[in-house]
């Protein structure tokens, strides 16, 4: 009976361990304590309605847009601003009306020629000019005369290369002898865009002004001066790079075939690269071959202003070997804007070969 005591005792005590074990390893989460969730507070009385009164100007809510009220389009905001007290924000309106293009703000803009900010001035000028804007033309040249403000002046002998109108050439002319050289330079440049003839012997004059000189070749070449030819042919061998490039390049626009020896000389490897193609293309104007050579040299160039000026050159006086040339540089090329302009040469090219081929 004993020993069946003592085993029972054994058994029990074995089977009661893992219980004990189990329960050792899941206390931590029964050992926390449990809250008794707190009843929701009872909902407090609203308050009283406090007496309306009317708020301080500095904490007044801005009143929210009605409903229907329409809404200004950027072209209306630009024209609120022309209103503004701020000089700056005037002229953020004229440069906006200016670049619409909106032939209807021309009117305010002409208005805005009378501002008693130059640089609103300067920006109304610049817009009717892009607008294109003629009947505007007395009043900028008006402005480019007598202007106080160098900015305006300037901007108006600039802008009025867009306007293309012979009626401003004479105020330009004036504006050469400007006391503030940007306005001359700029006058000078627009005089030459607008290949203004009655300004030749004043920009022939402006040879011997170092500072205006570039500017001068320059307009002189657009104006086709045969009659300053002799004067720019001077110029060839000048110590300033890109003076000698005006240079060949009012010759070559002149096509003054009394220049083509000097120019050949412009094409030696000692000179600069942009004069040497540059004198190849003034020679090709004039029907002149000298300038192949050079022309196939910097068709592989990575500068693409020389490879299209190389390009120009052998579609205006290339030969068959040209043609077979440029044949196998188009085979070969991979880049799709250079076998474009290959492409176009090639046709030119062959076109005008055939051309020439018929009796």
């Amino acid at each position: 009976m004993k020993t069946i005591k003592n085993a029972l005792i054994t058994s029990l005590a074995l089977f009661a361990a893992p219980l004990l074990l189990t329960a050792q390893t899941t206390k931590p989460k029964a050992a926390k304590p449990a809250v008794k969730k707190a009843a929701a507070p009872a909902p407090a009385p609203a308050p009283a309605a406090p007496a309306k009164t009317a708020p301080a100007p500095s904490q007044a809510a801005p009143k929210p847009q009605q409903a229907g009220t329409p809404v200004r389009t950027p072209y209306e905001e630009a024209v609120q601003k022309l209103k503004s007290k701020e000089p700056s924000v005037r002229r953020q309106g004229a440069d906006f009306l200016g670049q619409s293009r909106d032939q209807k703000a021309a009117p305010l803009l002409l208005a805005a020629l009378s501002d008693e900010a130059g640089a609103v001035r300067s920006s109304a000028v610049d817009g009717l000019c892009q607008m294109v804007y003629r009947p505007a033309v007395p009043r900028i040249t008006e402005l480019l005369t007598q202007d106080k403000d160098p900015l305006v002046r300037q901007q108006a002998a600039s802008s009025l290369s867009y306007m293309m109108d012979q009626a401003a050439g004479p105020a330009l002319v004036k504006a050469l002898k400007d006391d503030v050289p940007s306005v001359r330079y700029a006058a000078a440049n627009t005089l030459g865009a607008l290949r203004y003839a009655p300004a030749e012997d004043r920009l022939i004059d402006l040879l011997s002004d170092q500072a205006m000189r570039r500017v001068a070749i320059s307009a002189l070449g657009q104006l086709q001066s045969k009659k300053a030819a002799p004067e720019i042919f001077k110029y060839l061998g000048d110590q300033d790079k890109y003076t000698r490039l005006e240079a060949v390049r009012a010759l070559g626009s002149i096509l003054d075939k009394a220049a083509a020896k000097e120019l050949a000389r412009r094409l030696e490897k000692t000179e600069d690269p942009a004069v040497r193609v540059e004198a190849a293309l003034a020679l090709a104007k004039m029907g002149l071959p000298e300038g192949l050579i050079t022309a196939y040299e910097f068709v592989k160039s990575p500068d693409m202003s020389l490879k299209n000026q190389a390009l120009e050159v052998i579609g205006a006086v290339g030969d068959k070997r040209s043609l077979q040339f440029i044949e196998e540089l188009y085979a070969a090329e991979q880049n799709p804007v250079n076998k474009s302009m290959l492409d176009f040469t090639r046709q030119r090219l062959s076109s005008r070969l055939r051309s020439q081929a018929k009796p």
